[in-house]
């Protein structure tokens, strides 16, 4: 029991993971991914074998023969063989589902190998929507392919993703970019204004930094109200609030204030003031212990000698 703890804490300190075992994640070539985007790996690895095979192993000789032989070659069991055995060596994350999938479909790859490849028949179409239904068209989603709302226009007005879309999970609905909001994102966030629009296009732009609860237009004189830290302005609408200036100071004693847009920093004065009024020895109120003045700057008092 305690060698065998001992030998799996020495594999993990030299990178060796246990899946499912002391809250290790497991390897990436056994995670498991979704159907379709499994069948889309293999697929993905199907074509890039054809395309390294697809000169064959011809190279320098004879051009006649090696014309002749490749025409041959291109359509051969023999190249097809050599595919299916590079299957899936390129790839990291998923590769032991890649090579089930692979040795479960043999047959099915074969098929479109002989059968349908040379009629122009996609691979992932056939293989993936068609014959094992793990995935489906783009724009489509759920276990019927359904069209993503706005299909064949523009899918959630051009400003968002359709949850599911390709594969046979998903609702349809649209999750909206940044800015974009309602059922097909085709209006605008809160906090966000229409800077352009037409019957075929929308542009959301985000409001001024002091706007609260929204605005109409671009820039401060165009805010709902002001956020804190912003004050309104009959002619500039939010203008900043300068909270150093005010009777109370925000900071500490030993602080000083720098005023920020909408907000404000306190500082800690330098270590030989007692109480600033900026950064430096040379702006303190008075000099702490240990200090003097001299020449307008809080020096230190050296100490065993007559100042």
């Amino acid at each position: 029991m305690i060698f065998t703890l001992l030998v799996k804490v020495l594999l993990l300190l030299t990178g060796v993971t246990f899946a499912g075992q002391l809250g290790q994640p497991e390897e990436k070539s056994s995670r498991r991914l979704a159907p379709c985007q499994a069948c889309r790996t293999l697929v993905s690895s199907f074509l890039l074998g054809m395309e390294r095979t697809a000169k064959g192993h011809y190279g320098g000789g004879d051009t006649a023969w090696e014309e002749d032989n490749k025409k041959v070659y291109k359509n051969s069991e023999l190249r097809l063989v050599e595919i299916q055995e590079g299957l899936c060596k390129e790839i990291s994350l998923g590769k032991d589902q890649c090579h089930e999938m692979a040795t479960d479909n043999e047959h099915l790859m074969e098929e479109w190998w002989e059968k349908y490849r040379n009629a122009g028949e996609d691979l992932l179409k056939w293989l993936c929507i068609s014959q094992l239904e793990v995935c489906c068209p783009d724009f489509h989603y759920g276990q019927k392919c359904q069209p993503c709302l706005g299909y064949p226009e523009k899918v959630c007005s051009g400003h968002g993703k359709c949850k599911g879309s390709g594969t046979r999970k998903g609702n349809g609905e649209c999750s909206c970019e940044t800015g974009y909001s309602g059922q097909i994102c085709d209006t605008c966030a809160q906090d966000f204004f229409e800077a352009y629009k037409d019957n075929e296009k929308l542009i959301c732009s985000a409001c001024h930094k002091a706007c609260l609860g929204g605005c109409n237009g671009a820039g401060a004189k165009n805010c709902a109200a002001c956020k804190e830290g912003w004050e309104i302005d009959d002619e500039k609408g939010c203008i900043d609030l300068n909270e150093c200036l005010m009777d109370d100071s925000p900071c500490k004693k030993n602080e000083f204030c720098v005023n920020t847009e909408g907000s404000y920093s306190c500082i800690v004065c330098d270590k030989s003031c007692d109480g600033c009024f900026g950064d430096g020895p040379d702006m303190c109120d008075k000099c702490a212990t240990g200090f003097f003045l001299k020449d307008k700057i809080c020096v230190a008092i050296p100490w065993n000698s007559e100042l």
